[in-house]
């Protein structure tokens, strides 16, 4: 699709999918807004990206993403500083195992954090989105927001929620000139996949979501894909 304003908003931004998808961004001309939960990956990575591209504008902070106050006065931070977001990448998000046995503060933070989070990003951008009529939104959810595991089940709740209200939010905005879609790999090579029985190489590679939000951002504007499942078994 065609966007008019290149400015983009990517949560998650310090290192892995989030890292990869920033740099694509930078590469197409997006002055970018970069957060992430803790200050020192997130500088270097903010730094890196500015360095590499000196013609643009980056700016990162790091703040809990399920502070609704302080999502606001972020986004709002960068629409004075570049302009409106067109582009908002809601990657962040924080895994524990778990179903039954998970805490109900584990599960509350999953939630908070891998559904919640993008939710406010949403509202704080939609508007200007809706006033000029184009913007992509990009939620990076999980395959386990399409298949359920039982080691998983709070997770997999927080990700089912994000690809609900993805795929719901694509149909409300279809008339606006929005697109939404929800990214769902399956492993990706991030300190995340720990746990995985695959080797690094076997996985799906950081870059490889970069490559993703690259083709879906190309796509015509009657093309919508509001759901995209990546596997590597």
């Amino acid at each position: 699709m065609s966007v008019k304003n290149k400015v983009a908003i990517v949560t998650g931004a310090s290192r892995g999918i989030g890292r990869a998808i920033a740099e694509e961004l930078a590469s197409q001309g997006y002055s970018l807004g970069l957060v992430a939960k803790s200050s020192p990956d997130l500088e270097i990575a903010a730094k890196q990206i500015q360095d590499a591209h000196r013609s643009l504008s980056v700016a990162c902070e790091a703040f809990d993403i399920s502070d609704e106050a302080a999502v606001k006065r972020f986004v709002s931070r960068i629409r004075q500083q570049y302009g409106p977001v067109a582009v908002l990448v809601n990657n962040a998000g924080e895994c524990a195992p778990g179903t039954s046995r998970i805490s109900t503060e584990q599960l509350r933070r999953m939630i908070d954090v891998n559904l919640m989070g993008a939710t406010f990003f949403v509202n704080a951008t939609l508007t200007d989105m809706r006033a000029h009529a184009h913007g992509y939104i990009f939620n990076v959810a999980s395959i386990c927001g399409v298949e359920a595991y039982g080691d998983v089940g709070g997770y997999c709740a927080s990700k089912f929620g994000l690809v609900g209200y993805s795929v719901a939010l694509d149909q409300e905005l279809a008339n606006d000139g929005i697109k939404v879609t929800a990214i769902c790999p399956s492993w990706v090579n991030t300190r995340m996949a720990a746990r995985s029985h695959l080797a690094a190489d076997d996985m799906i590679q950081p870059y490889d979501i970069a490559t993703t939000v690259r083709y879906l951002l190309a796509l015509g504007p009657s093309a919508r894909v509001r759901e995209l499942v990546i596997n590597c078994d």
